[in-house]
C-alpha cells in the first residue's frame, strides 16, 4: 500500500544524475541530518483506492507531496526537472507548492504535488 514513488525514481537515470545512486539522495518525509544537496523528499498528502460498482478496485490513487532541495534555484530546480519529467511518464502533476522554508540553511526548496496510479 505505498506508493511506488521511490522504486520509480530510484530507476530512473536523470533523476540518479541528479540525486545520485549509492545511495539515492530520495527519502520519505526527511532527509537524514548533513544529507548532500541536491535532495527530494516525499510524503503521501492523500489517495484512495478506485471504487467500482461491482468489483473490488483495480487501483490505488496517491498524491505524493515532492520537495527538492539545493544548493542553488539552479541545482533544486534541475533535480525537479528530472523528477517531473520522470513521473509525467506515469503521472500527473498536480499543483506546484509554494517554496518551502529553508530552516536557515540557505538552500533553495521546490514543492509540487504528484498524481499516481498504482494498478493492483
Amino acid at each position: 500500500m505505498v506508493p511506488l514513488i521511490q522504486s520509480i525514481l530510484e530507476a530512473s537515470a536523470p533523476v540518479r544524475a541528479q540525486l545520485g545512486d549509492d545511495p539515492m539522495r530520495l527519502w520519505p518525509k526527511v532527509a537524514p541530518e548533513g544529507a548532500g544537496l541536491p535532495y527530494a523528499t516525499w510524503d503521501v498528502v492523500g489517495g484512495a483506492p478506485l471504487p467500482q460498482l461491482n468489483e473490488p478496485p483495480p487501483a490505488d490513487g496517491w498524491r505524493v507531496r515532492l520537495v527538492v532541495w539545493g544548493g542553488s534555484a539552479t541545482e533544486a530546480n534541475a533535480a525537479a526537472v528530472a523528477i517531473r519529467t520522470e513521473i509525467e511518464r506515469r503521472g500527473s502533476i498536480e499543483s506546484y507548492n509554494p517554496s518551502p522554508d529553508d530552516d536557515d540553511t540557505g538552500a533553495f526548496g521546490i514543492s509540487f504535488d504528484v498524481r499516481l496510479l498504482a494498478i493492483r
